[in-house]
């Protein structure tokens, strides 16, 4: 598993420096399953993250109770992400304040040598959330946020973008893992929905 995923990064890597439009990468066969639903948002509330400037945080503080919650993992280098974050930057705007948005940079490191300083400013500004206020996971705590998409897999780890959503109730009620854009109106229109409710 180790050696495709290098493999898969170099060939997205070289695929997007060639400037070939590229949108997914197949995922691996473990990741393949149903989608996780069920636990609750309160489940995460202690997961420890950064703020963009790197004060220490927790999950939980980000949430506003009563509000639909869409965390979205992403990383500066990832194709599939710079592709998704226009999308997840309209839905931001058009639907402001009626929802909570995580947007959760999956950091290797501190700092993360693949994810130098002006490489998320320039990932942020193409995707038009240059204002977002973003929050920093490392490892473990992106571990525990994917939590059960992480069983079956060795090493670990797991693709990215990934989206979770979390009705109002606080019950995570849908998964995704990669983006297309064909697949934007429905994650809006789940959002929406859950909004409703």
């Amino acid at each position: 598993m180790g050696g495709v995923g290098v493999h898969m990064r170099f060939a997205t890597t070289l695929a997007w420096s060639l400037g070939l439009s590229l949108t997914i990468a197949p995922p691996a066969a473990a990741q393949e399953r149903a989608a996780t639903t069920g636990r609750s948002i309160a489940s995460l509330a202690g997961v420890p993250l950064k703020t963009r400037g790197g004060k220490p945080i927790t999950l939980g503080s980000r949430i506003a109770p009563g509000k639909p919650t869409l965390i979205s993992i992403w990383a500066s280098w990832c194709p599939p992400c710079i592709v998704e974050a226009p999308y997840l930057n309209k839905m931001r705007k058009d639907l402001a304040g009626r929802y909570n948005f995580l947007y959760v940079n999956r950091s290797d490191g501190n700092p993360d040598p693949s994810q130098p300083a002006e490489a998320i400013a320039r990932f942020l500004d193409r995707g038009g959330l240059a204002d977002s206020d973003y929050v920093v996971a490392d490892v473990k705590a992106y571990q525990q946020i994917v939590a059960a998409d992480l069983k079956d897999i060795p090493d670990g780890k797991v693709g990215i973008p990934r989206v979770y959503l979390f009705d109002s109730q606080g019950r995570q009620i849908y998964t995704a893992y990669g983006f297309q854009p064909s697949e934007a109106p429905a994650l809006e229109a789940r959002l929406k929905l859950a909004m409703a409710k």
